[in-house]
């Protein structure tokens, strides 16, 4: 399995609303850097990072429906901690409404939503996308680089 840069097209946004996750604040200028997988020629999986100086919020894991149970999602995020410590960030957040049993899996913890830093607080996924009943998760990766 190949992982590889992919921008915020057309496919990508599509994949993302298959898997009922918010695309409102992405276009092809926005700040999330996106990973995908690709079959045939078709993008399956997708992962994006949101870079915010020692913090980057891991958003848009989607992996399509026929495509699951496959291993691609643990690929992806794992990828990207790895990706995001190699560029200095310290700790992943995300916010998730349906897969905080998969990311505590992974070693993410529970964290007080007002207990994330300013500049996590102030993208659009911690404001107003996701909401409020959102799991807050982080994991510290840095050590992992």
């Amino acid at each position: 399995m190949q992982i590889a840069p992919e921008s915020p097209t057309e496919e990508l946004l599509s994949l993302l609303l298959e898997c009922a996750l918010p695309i409102a604040d992405l276009s092809p200028t926005s700040p999330v850097q996106f990973f995908g997988i690709r079959s045939g020629g078709t993008l399956v999986a997708v992962v994006g990072l949101e870079f915010h100086g020692p913090f980057a919020l891991l958003r848009s894991l989607a992996v399509s429906p026929r495509f699951r149970e496959r291993g691609f999602a643990r690929s992806l995020v794992s990828f990207a901690e790895s990706f995001a410590a190699s560029c200095g960030v310290d700790t992943l957040f995300l916010l998730t409404t349906t897969a905080e049993r998969f990311f505590l899996a992974l070693g993410y913890q529970p964290v007080s939503r007002s207990a994330a830093p300013t500049v996590i607080q102030a993208t659009a996924q911690f404001a107003s996308l996701c909401p409020v009943s959102s799991a807050f998760l982080s994991r510290r990766v840095a050590a992992a680089a």
